[in-house]
Order: structure tokens, then sequence, then C-alpha cells
């Protein structure tokens, strides 16, 4: 196990990085300190978080390459990335980030997205990353016939509904096909949504390549060290994903990103108390006609509380 134990000096920088986020600079001192190393002195990167996915990819292209091959439908020998803007002629147009955009020798494009949470317009947004790939292959002169197939595979932290697939499909792919055949239109654009929460527990002996990179994505972080009977050939994305292999600035940067994704679960979290909070209001609310009616006919309280599932307290409230 490679400990990692930050200096007093790092810890100075990085307590000061959290004071920057609104939302996190009421913790106290002792709160600040422990998320700190909560993220900092694990000793793997958590790939959920597009930083440190984008550059562990970006740093180790046997792994890139590896990952490719157990997703797609073609062998690929070699593999280059690319800078993640898709450029558009038109200055006007939509320029979206992505993650990695990556691109075989025969000129096949693929863009490889980590996603947290569900955004809005999900499916239009990766439709339109693989379409911007595709719009930009040709000029003026060149034939349709010399367009390349694009790739989009999106790794997902959360499920969504897949009508008429089986509950443990782990890989949905989506292409343009004929509503009521099903025959492909075209294979140029073709989406891959990997959706990591619908691994099934099973032995790592037991598991096929792509469960096995579902577990290494999903559960990176909380590694102590490479788990035991993990096939030898992931050895590469194990010891590319140590955090102490991170350089300084790209592990600020790492560290900024988990930040965000720890403040969106607290006012996440807050939110979803509030609303609770909020439901049950309601619900006592309605109650209070019957809590009424039992008083009437002089029931005590501890029996209201009891029939109708309320606290002692609740019903003392609905009584004034």
């Amino acid at each position: 196990m490679d400990e990692i134990k930050l200096t007093p000096e790092q810890m100075a920088q990085y307590k000061a990085i959290v004071d920057e986020v609104e939302n996190l600079r009421t913790l106290s001192d002792a709160e600040k300190e422990k998320l700190v190393r909560d993220i900092m002195e694990k000793p793997f990167l958590d790939l959920l978080c597009d930083v440190a996915f984008k550059y562990v990819f970006q740093q180790d292209m046997d792994s890139l390459l590896m990952l490719l091959n157990d997703f797609l439908p073609e062998t690929i020998v070699e593999v280059s990335t690319e800078p993640n803007e898709l450029v558009s002629p038109v200055a006007e147009d939509k320029k979206p980030v992505i993650d990695i955009l990556a691109k075989t020798k025969d000129g096949h494009q693929i863009i490889i997205e980590m996603q947290q949470e569900r955004r809005k317009a999900f499916f239009p947004r990766l439709y339109y990353y693989g379409s911007k790939l595709l719009s930009q292959q040709l000029k003026k002169g060149d034939h349709y016939k010399d367009l390349m197939p694009v790739f989009v595979i999106c790794f997902t932290n959360f499920k969504m509904k897949h009508k008429g697939c089986p509950e443990g499909q782990l890989v949905y792919e989506y292409q343009h096909r004929e509503k009521e055949g099903g025959s492909i239109f075209t294979k140029l654009h073709t989406t891959y949504i990997c959706e990591l929460p619908r691994l099934a527990q099973k032995a790592l002996k037991d598991m096929n390549p792509i469960e096995n990179w579902f577990y290494i994505l999903r559960n990176c972080s909380n590694f102590a060290s490479k788990p035991e009977g993990m096939d030898p050939r992931y050895d590469h994305i194990i010891e590319a994903a140590k955090t102490n292999r991170v350089p300084d600035k790209e592990r600020t940067q790492y560290f900024k990103a988990m930040l965000s994704e720890y403040d969106k679960k607290d006012i996440g979290d807050a939110y979803y108390e509030q609303g609770k909070e909020d439901e049950r209001k309601k619900w006592l609310e309605k109650q209070r006609k019957s809590v009424l009616a039992f008083l009437d006919k002089r029931v005590d309280v501890h029996t209201i509380a009891e029939c109708i599932g309320l606290t002692v307290e609740e019903v003392e409230a609905l009584k004034q």
C-alpha cells in the first residue's frame, strides 16, 4: 500500500482551496482537514471524477487502447488523443468540451465521457457530440462515402430506463434504425451508454472484461492496493491511477473537481432532506382532522400516535 501523508504546507494549501467554495467555507478547521485527507490521502484517484478519468487515460495510452478494444466491435491497433474542444468553422456554433477525444490509425474518432450525474438533455448532448465529429470530416470536394464512423462511449454513475432491455444489461448501444423492422440506417454514429451502478456483485475471477472495467472505474478510489484476484492485464490502469503519480498542478485540479462533487452532493442531500421534511409537514396536516376526532372522543395521545403513525409530539402539535 502506497501511503500518502500531506505536509503541513500542502494541508494549508488545500484548506485555502476549500475556503473558496461558498458552501464549504463554514466547515470547522477539523472538518476541512478531514475533507482534505478523505480526498488527497487516498492511494488511488476517483475515476468517477472527470478530471481524474481524463488525466489517467490521456497519460496511459495502453489502458486507453485496451478499454476501446474491450468496448468497441472492431479491433484498434493504434490510438491517439486530440484537443478536447470540438471546433467549428462557424464562430457562433456551440463548441462543447469533452473528456477524451481519441482517433484511431484509420481515422475513426471516439468520444469518451464520464458522467457523475444526469444532466438536462443528456441524450441530445451526446448525439450532438458525435454529429459534430461527423460534420467536421468533409471539406469542399470530399465525398460522403469517405465519412468515417464516430463512436461515443459514455460511462455514467446513474441508471436510466432503456425500454425492452434485460435487467442485467450493462452497456446500451444506440444507432439509427428503422422503427418497425430494426434494420440499421447507418453505422456512422454509434453511442454506447455504460451504466456503472448496474454491475452485479461477483468474484473478480468470474468477471468478463466489461465487468472488470466497471468495477475499476466505480471502485478505484476505495482500493488500498491492487485488488486480489484481478487479472494482470489491468496492472497498467491501476498503476496509472495512483494518486502519488499525479504532478502537483494536476493534483490541484483534481482536488478542485472533487470539491465540486462534494459541494453538489451536500447541496443535493440538503434539498432531499428539506423535501422529506416538507412532505412530512403536508402529510401531518392531512392527519389533523383524524387527530381532532380522536381527541373529541377522549382518546389519549399515546393511543392516537400509535394508531395513526405519529409521534406523541406531533399529536400534541396538531392539537394546537
